[in-house]
């Protein structure tokens, strides 16, 4: 037995001898109801997908996955109750860890490791995990509603963060969950159900309807011990995507613990123009880790980011029309202020109303239609 595996058979006590030899080490790795099916190191490049794992790509995915640097791959399978079998994947930088972790969501009915977000979460140099919420069909009986629903992601960074601390010899020093429709209410149930698990969490478009058990239910938002630890939440929706549920959510949260007690762990953005987690004309507002956005002032990841390591709370930020959309090559159409909702960007009455410095963010003008009755008046 070589020196790294006495040191994964003793839980780890102190760094494993390289990043080569302590990939294959976690083989030996135990962890309670998890077998590790799989740990290999990877040479840059040398990642080969098939093509059935890897669902319909937009220009928005990081697709390039010969260009990743080396890392560790981990796949393993959860099974918490005997008819659970959750897959999971934890891919691990063998250089230039950042010390944080990103769980990557799933869209649908899940059903397929995330691949495109454990690439970019590598790619920049987050440790990453994805799982297949428990299935790999139809969702067939009382414990796999309850692993796609909530127990998969959160065995999946239970797991993961004990993946991370055998391979790097350290804990991550803080863990993110970034996402956005079935993948946005996984954010908002791991913050209710699990607020241990991550310290930031954004959640776009939290498809609301898409539970099918009761433990999916978020009508009554129980944040308490997630904003106690200091949990931070950073929640958006398109304006084009009947975020109503998303409203109605955060005005929930107002009720039950007041505006300035919201202000501390949560921000609400409501898109202009968007659609279905970047559909219809897309601004780009950092929602992932590729391409590296500039600064938290044009990035969500980023500016959540901040909050958690810095305590700089979020306030508008900055979103980038480009000509082509999706295309940054393309060159800059607009840039436009995304502002905490209720707030809007109004035009300041100077400057170019294609450069986001010539507005700023003030409550909703109102109107008077023409029955009488009050109503918001267009953004200029």
């Amino acid at each position: 037995m070589t020196a790294g595996m006495v040191a994964v058979c003793a839980h780890f006590a102190g760094p494993l001898s390289s990043a080569g030899s302590a990939c294959g080490d976690l083989r030996l790795l135990k962890l309670p109801h998890v077998t590790i099916t799989s740990a290999v190191p990877l040479a840059p490049g040398a990642l080969v997908l098939r093509s059935d794992e890897l669902p319909r790509a937009d220009s928005s995915f990081f697709t390039a996955f010969e260009k990743l640097p080396a890392f560790c791959r981990v796949e393993a399978v959860s099974a918490p109750s005997p008819a659970s079998h959750i897959q999971f994947e934890v891919w691990l930088p063998a250089a230039g860890w950042n010390r944080r972790y990103v769980g990557a969501g799933n869209g649908g009915y899940g059903g397929t490791i995330n691949y495109y977000r454990l690439a970019e979460a590598v790619n920049a140099g987050y440790a990453g995990s994805s799982t297949d919420t428990g299935h790999r069909g139809s969702i067939d009986g009382r414990d796999a509603a309850i692993d796609f629903d909530q127990r998969a992601i959160h065995e999946t960074a239970v797991n993961a963060k004990q993946i991370i601390r055998a391979f790097y010899g350290q804990a991550a020093q803080h863990s993110y969950f970034h996402s956005c429709s079935t993948g946005g209410r996984q954010g908002l149930t791991e913050a209710q159900l699990y607020p241990s698990d991550y310290d930031g969490i954004s959640a776009g478009a939290p498809a609301f309807d898409f539970g099918v058990s009761r433990d999916a239910d978020l009508s009554d938002p129980k944040l308490r011990a997630f904003k106690d630890r200091g949990g931070k939440l950073v929640l958006y929706h398109g304006e084009r995507d009947r975020p109503g549920p998303s409203i109605a959510y955060y005005q929930r949260l107002l009720q039950k613990f007041g505006q300035k007690a919201v202000e501390e762990f949560v921000r609400f953005y409501l898109v202009p123009e968007m659609g279905h987690c970047g559909g219809d004309p897309v601004p780009e507002f950092g929602t992932r880790l590729w391409p590296a956005a500039e600064d938290a002032q044009h990035s969500f990841i980023l500016a959540l980011e901040d909050w958690v390591e810095r305590g700089v709370a979020p306030r508008a930020i900055i979103a980038t029309k480009y000509r082509i959309d999706e295309d940054w090559s393309s060159g800059v159409e607009r840039t436009r202020p995304l502002c905490p909702y209720p707030l809007q960007a109004i035009w300041t009455g100077n400057g170019n109303r294609d450069d986001a410095a010539s507005y700023l963010c003030a409550p909703p003008r109102v109107s008077r239609a023409a029955d009488g009755r009050r109503s918001p008046g267009p953004v200029e």
